[in-house]
């Protein structure tokens, strides 16, 4: 039953970072993260004790509030504040997830040799937050798309290095990461928003 519902999250997880991928809107994207992080709090609370794993959820819920109150999707205040897609764009984004997906997956048993202590569903989630993030990152040039994946690259890597051991130091550190992003994310949102309206 617990492998079934870890199977759950980390296929949601999977779901999740390429919606993320794909929605144009600032506010959905931002609200897929919150979710995301829910995802990860579940996949690190298998390893760790719950009022450890439960730092992952509210910091991350954290700077998701702290980009979501700095973003806009009102087309009726100026600038480009949509982040428009094409078709196409769309089409190319999602199957690129997919690959990230499949080639993931086979990597799981390698992965394995270096995490012995993680069930096959951590490493997974994991690995897939990883590759969804980079692959963000490297096809990304708007702020907060860059700031949205290089979180999503860090859940990757909490997901993974909580498999190994439980340091309430690197769990304040980690949490002080997402939250500090956050914060240069909201930043430069809102000096764009400036720049678009003078």
């Amino acid at each position: 039953m617990a492998q079934l519902l870890e199977s759950i999250i980390a296929v949601s997880l999977f779901i999740c970072g390429s919606a993320i991928i794909l929605t144009p809107g600032r506010r959905w994207m931002i609200s897929l993260l919150a979710v995301q992080y829910v995802g990860v709090f579940l996949l690190v609370s298998f390893s760790w004790p719950l009022e450890i794993a439960v730092v992952k959820l509210v910091a991350g819920w954290m700077a998701a509030a702290v980009l979501f109150l700095a973003s806009s999707d009102d087309p009726a205040s100026g600038g480009k504040k949509h982040m428009t897609a094409s078709i196409p764009g769309i089409f190319f984004m999602g199957f690129a997830s997919l690959l990230i997906g499949l080639s993931m997956y086979s990597l799981m048993p390698l992965a394995l040799r270096w995490f012995l202590g993680a069930s096959p569903q951590q490493v997974l989630g994991g690995v897939w937050l990883l590759g969804l993030g980079t692959l963000q990152l490297g096809f990304s040039r708007q702020d907060l798309r860059i700031i949205i994946g290089l979180l999503t690259v860090v859940s990757g890597f909490e997901i993974l290095y909580a498999t190994l051991e439980a340091s309430v130091l690197m769990t304040g550190l980690l949490a002080l990461l997402n939250i500090g992003l956050a914060f240069v994310g909201a930043y430069l949102q809102t000096v764009s928003n400036l720049e678009e309206s003078l």
